[in-house]
């Protein structure tokens, strides 16, 4: 169930958007649990959109907390999360540790002034995003509204369609 106020047309529309159903994503690499995703429509100009909870990366089947923690050691250069991910898990954390590796300079660029010109590998970035912004969920939501971007990947699903 959605909990907060609605979102507003992402286009500018001048009504209130309307509930449009939900879909459903796996919580968990496993695929063992779901949960929904509610969806709401403009009625003014059809554009329907989706809100992931604040802990949740597009395309991701890892929770938040989990993904943060597991940074959190690959940036210390520790051995990862405590209790170690099974194997499924573990595979998902390293493509996510992977993917924000190939996108230092362009994360380095959305923070501008916010992290150190120097910062050249994902653990500093990784580093100076958590001390500019603190968590994860903080993160996401700085480079989702003030960016257009998410941390592993620019979306399409995060521009706003003509």
């Amino acid at each position: 169930m959605f909990k907060g106020e609605r979102p507003a047309c992402l286009r500018g529309c001048s009504g209130r958007v309307h509930r449009h159903g939900r879909y459903f994503r796996y919580a968990r690499p496993s695929g063992e649990q779901s949960f929904g995703v509610q969806r709401f429509l403009c009625l003014e100009c059809g554009l329907t959109i989706s809100v992931l909870p604040v802990d949740r990366l597009p395309y991701r089947p890892v929770e938040g907390a989990r993904l943060e923690a597991f940074f959190n050691e690959q940036a210390e250069a520790g051995s990862g999360p405590d209790p170690p991910p099974a194997q499924l898990e573990a595979g998902c954390l390293r493509r996510a540790w992977k993917r924000l590796q190939t996108r230092v300079q362009i994360l380095k660029e959305a923070f501008g002034l916010l992290i150190a010109h120097s910062t050249d590998s994902a653990a500093a970035l990784w580093k100076q995003m958590r001390l500019a912004k603190g968590t994860l969920a903080a993160i996401l939501h700085y480079l989702a509204q003030g960016h257009k971007r998410s941390l592993l990947g620019d979306y399409q699903c995060l521009r706003v369609p003509g």
